[in-house]
């Protein structure tokens, strides 16, 4: 998943920010007498979350994020995704001026952990 974003300040310390990302998804259910119930798919979501600064360098967010390669619809033959809302917490800490460390939790029909990085290329 890879995305771009937009943050509105509420406050010095809180913004509400909005996100719209290229979601990929692809799962992997091995196969029985010959038929593969792999499953996998690219299309665009979005959040729209509220985040705020604790200290100097560590960041709290809550969100929702909309996704339509979210759920595997089992029944379809061909394995299709289907759209899928997940809630999610998280957590940013800067490690220098306009790159943090980012990790969350995510739960939805699917529940995962996320861990990477932010580059902020807005530094007021």
């Amino acid at each position: 998943r890879g995305g771009i974003g937009l943050r509105i300040p509420l406050s010095y310390k809180m913004d509400l920010y909005g996100e719209l990302s290229y979601d990929s998804l692809d799962l992997d259910f091995g196969s029985l007498v010959g038929e593969d119930f792999d499953t996998d798919g690219q299309d665009i979501g979005g959040a729209l979350g509220i985040r705020a600064m604790f200290g100097n360098n560590l960041e709290l967010r809550a969100y929702g994020r909309y996704t339509n390669v979210g759920d595997v619809d089992l029944n379809n033959p061909a394995g299709a995704l289907d759209a899928d809302t997940l809630f999610g917490v998280g957590f940013g800490y800067t490690l220098i001026r306009g790159l943090s460390i980012t990790g969350d939790y995510e739960s939805g029909e699917f529940s995962n952990w996320n861990l990477g990085f932010r580059l902020d290329l807005d530094e007021d």
